[in-house]
């Protein structure tokens, strides 16, 4: 049968450090020079290089592609001097996807090829994916998404579609690389591990290295160039028989019968990958697997980690002492570039005009290099060069000099000794050496592995409750409060209460836990699940306003129409026509914050608002706090609870906390609040200041207990934090590592998103092999940072500057459904049947009550073409997630319910680590490696009032600084280890440009702990000048 060979993992121009002349023509063109018939695209997740795709190939039947035009295919290569480069050359659809996400407690880096079998699923592909991440900014796609889900996207897009570990050795973004890595292959992609069936081996291992591990026996290994520019097609392929075609491939990579064979692969000799031995590039130190055992894993020259390389890993996962192939496996071809061993005989780099001109002599005179380094006969080659011939021989016969590679350099394969290269270029021919001495390749010694796999792992660390916990935890029965600061083991301390109540005998059933968010529910009855005895009942939990309309549509039969805050202003604001602006908005806050406060407000206005709200049966969110109340009150509803645990109490209002309180039995037994009054954020909603003062009314036994330990932040980052307290109780840091904190001056916001985006890059340690080649590189997952701002309206241009860089980026506030403006638009429409107010002088569609009653669908089809929806809407992922919605929930009233109580945070996408961008307000009660704080300046934090911001007329501000303050802790308390702080000279904000002075919140902070840079006007430095590492 008739071999092909292919080069399946390639790169467009539209890929980070690739060559720009990379097109479908140009690849055609090195392909036909080197020998190679099939190709990947390569990136075909780009969207302008899909648009390349479909412009200049076309498909075929059999799955593959090739060019429309053919023809003058040499003026690619204008060096080549030759005639006709039409040699047919297909095209397999491919693209690679690098995954950064968390697993396991580590942060994993993953590179995969991704095969379709034809555009129809590469579209497919490509939408869904867009959903996870940009596509658009890099051919090779930086996503948070777990390799495992992944591999199940992939499957579920086309039946014919698979993926390949890209590869698998690299230290840096591999299926087995040291860095980040995993041990097997279950261990990365779980359940779905019985779909990978082959593996990409990598520049830094061969297929022997590979035959040390018994665990790789069952799948096919496969050898790609991962080329970025043309010049490099080819330096590894795969080799097959029989019939060239989609199908035919993936059957032979299954090992399944068919008209295509897998053959076997051409590789680089792995001491050549620029990963092959342990070493630091930038101490010029390079070393053995035995010797980095030796040194302990770092550098003997400054100490800092070793990057650890191929040869090392593997011997670290093998489980034989020596290779052994396996059986029906074929075997392999070690070569060098002929560019390289030209160079090497000219005394020339590969890519000067000398070492062209003879490349391109021999491909006149031999037609391809794969062919002169592989099939024609040494004695043709030595009759248009004797010294090439040899060169070719030895290459064939492994009788080179190895210069292995290490830590991002590159290694060197030579022919011959520097003597002879000498004697040679003094016309010294008669007499050639027989060369270096063949390794012993086929008896298993070269790659014998010297030392055990794998070292015991050390005990996991303990979570036993501290002593301060743990009285918190056994306290009662009277009332207990405890005030937990942050990363003290909030959460620790309320599910180990639940679990000691549950084990003294306590009911579930007669247990409510109330939660700040939906969220932190469903994460609390999640650690619950697996905390409690086996088969034991898991108490309820969740959000006071959540149980409130529990409560509301039990008693009435039904449940209302929940307005949201906006819909509730908009209402009030149309049952008083007589109030505007100004007006209005102070009417509101003030009855709004009144209600909050457990006062009653008579008046006109009310009565108003309350009308119409009762003629739709409509309801806001106090609504269904002051019902639930005044039912305990009038004992028309008797608490069932014999513990009431309340998570961030700090955050109640008088109303919530009285409503609570009654939940509670009488004389507080049971009672278990935590929180933290240093965190207290919510006073612009009503929440109360002395929420210790107000239990120590009802309940004088009230016991206050407080945590102190922190287990997430360094202790320079509460020290620091700790300056904007009033009681100057500085929490004790638990655990050792050193903090970095950083200030950054910019002239304008873009700049400083710029620089934003530039760290975290350094903290993911770059996105590609290029960028973690060129600086130490870091350890941070995408999940691990975080960006916090005062105002929303300070998101855009640091969203812009994550996904120009690549980076996976969640902006919550853009991600819902119900944020897409045209599924707004039926909400709002189903909102008008049901009674809800809608945005005056805002016109929509009409539509009528019949068709609204069919739900998402039916108003699709009545409206239809309707201005402004079309026939791409209606397919829509935004339009699809709104019918399936509406199904979950029931119907309009259930669905409006779900879309008011959903929180900015339960947006985010479950499936994707991103580095998430979120306010301030949103973050409390979560925590990152390393927190970015923009924006931090005078009328911004602390914030000045927005009217009072822009220079309004007669504004008076209304700042609550003690708020700012406490605002401020929360964000600088997310950190972990790493607080990047930063602020500008210039910004546009509601398009006025602002220019204010550093934050007297930041002057406040201990400056001598605060590393400081800035980026000056008029002065133009390079990213690494402004590198703060």
């Amino acid at each position: 049968m008739k071999t092909f060979i292919a080069d399946v993992h390639i790169h467009s121009k539209f890929s980070r450090a690739t060559s720009k002349n990379l097109t479908p023509r140009n690849l055609a063109a090195w392909a036909a020079v080197k020998g190679i018939d099939l190709l990947a695209t390569g990136d075909f997740t780009h969207p302008g290089w899909m648009e390349i795709i479909e412009s200049q190939l076309v498909a075929e039947e059999n799955g593959l592609f090739r060019l429309q035009d053919e023809r003058a295919l040499e003026q690619e290569l204008p060096w080549y001097g030759g005639t006709d480069l039409s040699r047919g050359t297909r095209f397999i659809l491919c693209t690679e996807i690098s995954s950064i996400y968390k697993k396991g407690g580590k942060v994993r880096k993953i590179h995969n090829l991704v095969f379709m079998p034809g555009l129809d699923a590469a579209k497919r592909f490509t939408t869904r994916l867009a959903e996870v991440g940009n596509l658009a900014s890099d051919g090779r796609p930086i996503l948070g998404l777990d390799a495992r889900d992944l591999l199940e996207m992939v499957l579920e897009t086309d039946p014919l579609a698979f993926l390949i570990p890209a590869h698998i050795w690299t230290p840096w973004f591999s299926l087995f690389g040291s860095k980040s890595g995993f041990d097997t292959v279950e261990e990365c992609f779980g359940d779905l591990s019985t779909e990978i069936f082959a593996l990409e081996t990598g520049l830094s291992s061969d297929p022997e290295m590979n035959w040390l591990w018994s665990a790789l026996d069952r799948s096919t290994l496969v050898s790609n160039s991962d080329a970025h520019s043309g010049e490099k097609l080819g330096r590894e392929a795969t080799i097959f028989s029989g019939d060239i075609s989609y199908t035919g491939l993936r059957q032979a990579l299954r090992r399944e019968d068919g008209g295509t064979l897998y053959q076997g692969t051409l590789e680089f000799y792995p001491e050549e990958g620029k990963y092959h031995l342990d070493g630091h590039r930038k101490c010029k130190v390079m070393l053995e697997p035995r010797e980095t055992r030796r040194h302990g894993g770092v550098c003997p020259v400054c100490a800092k980690p070793l990057t650890v390389g191929v040869l090392n890993r593997v011997f670290e996962l093998a489980d034989r002492p020596s290779p052994l192939r396996p059986a029906k496996h074929p075997g392999y071809c070690s070569l060098v570039p002929l560019p390289e061993m030209l160079g090497e005989i000219l005394g020339a780099a590969p890519g000067t005009k000398k070492v062209l001109r003879m490349y391109s002599d021999l491909l006149r005179q031999f037609s391809s290099e794969l062919s002169i380094l592989r099939v024609i006969p040494v004695e043709d080659l030595s009759r248009s060069s004797r010294i090439l011939g040899e060169a070719v021989r030895r290459m064939r016969q492994g009788m080179v000099h190895r210069h292995s590679g290490y830590d991002g350099e590159f290694g060197r394969i030579s022919m011959f000794s520097p003597q002879e290269l000498l004697e040679f270029r003094h016309g010294r021919m008669l007499a050639l050496a027989q060369g270096p001495g063949r390794n012993t390749e086929e008896d298993g010694q070269r790659w014998r592995r010297p030392f055990a796999a794998l070292e015991e792992k050390g005990e996991s660390e303990t979570t036993a409750p501290n002593e301060m916990q743990l009285a918190a935890i056994l306290a009662g029965p009277g009332p207990v409060l405890v005030l937990a600061g942050p990363g003290t083991g909030k959460t620790q301390t309320l599910t180990g209460r639940v679990r000691h109540l549950v084990e003294q005998g306590g009911e579930p059933g007669r247990m409510i836990i109330l939660t700040f968010t939906r969220k932190a529910a469903r994460e609390l009855k999640d650690r619950l699940q697996h905390m409690l005895p086996p088969g034991a009942d898991v108490p309820k939990a969740d959000t006071l306003h959540a149980l409130a309309l529990e409560y509301w549509t039990q008693v009435m039969g039904e449940p209302p129409t929940l307005l949201s805050e906006e819909s509730a202003r908009r209402l009030f604001g149309a049952a008083n026509p007589g109030l505007a602006g100004k007006a209005l908005k102070t009417a509101w806050n003030e009855q709004s914050l009144a209600r909050e406060r457990g006062v009653r407000v008579p008046g006109e206005q009310t009565r108003r608002y309350l009308d119409h709200k009762a003629r739709f049966n409509l309801v806001d969110y106090t609504d269904l706090l002051e019902f639930w109340l005044e039912h305990l009150e009038l004992g028309q509803y008797s608490p069932a609870f014999d513990h009431v645990l309340v998570d961030e109490v700090q955050d109640l209002s008088p109303l919530q906390l009285g409503l609570v309180m009654g939940l509670a039995p009488r004389n507080g037994h049971g009672f278990f609040a935590i929180g933290d009054p240093n965190q207290a954020i919510y006073a612009f909603r009503g929440a109360s200041r002395d929420v210790e003062a107000r239990l120590k009314v009802s309940w004088p036994e009230l016991k206050r207990i407080r945590l102190i330990h922190n287990y997430r932040s360094a202790q320079q980052i509460l020290g620091l934090s700790a300056r904007l307290l009033t009681d100057k109780e500085t929490l004790v840091a638990q655990k050792s590592h050193a903090a970095s904190i950083f200030l950054f001056e910019a002239q304008t916001a873009e700049q400083e998103a710029d620089w934003i985006a530039g760290r975290i890059r350094e903290l993911l340690g770059g996105t590609g092999h290029w960028q973690a080649d060129a600086q130490e590189g870091g350890t941070l997952a995408p999940g691990d940072i975080a960006v916090l701002v005062r105002l929303k309206a300070l998101i855009p241009p640091i969203a812009k500057a994550l996904h120009g860089a690549g980076i996976p980026v969640s902006v919550p506030e853009e991600e819902p459904f119900f944020m897409d403006a045209r599924v707004d638009i039926l909400l709002r429409i189903a909102g008008n049947v049901l009674g809800m107010p809608d945005t005056p002088g805002e016109e929509i569609p009409a539509c009528p009550e019949s068709v609204v009653e069919k739900g998402p669908l039916g108003m699709a089809v009545f409206l239809g073409q309707t201005a402004p929806f079309d026939e791409l809407f209606w397919k829509s992922q935004p339009f699809l997630d709104l019918v399936k919605a509406f199904q979950t929930c029931a119907g309009w009233r259930g669905l409006m319910n779900m879309v008011r109580l959903e929180t900015e945070l339960c947006a985010v996408r479950a499936k994707a680590q991103k580095v998430q961008v979120m306010t301030m307000h949103g973050a409390k009660g979560l925590e990152f490696e390393a927190v970015f704080l923009p924006g931090l300046e005078e009328g911004i934090l602390p914030f000045a009032g927005m009217d009072m911001l822009l220079g309004k007329p007669g504004a008076d501000g209304g700042l609550d600084l003690e708020e700012e303050r406490r605002l401020f802790y929360v964000g600088l308390t997310r950190a972990k280890t790493m607080l990047f702080m930063s602020h500008c000279a210039s910004r546009r904000v509601f398009g006025k440009t602002l220019k204010l002075s550093l934050s007297s919140l930041v002057r406040k902070l201990p400056q001598d702990m605060i590393r400081r840079s800035a980026l000056k006007r008029h002065v133009r430095r390079s990213e690494r000048q402004l590198s703060l590492f």
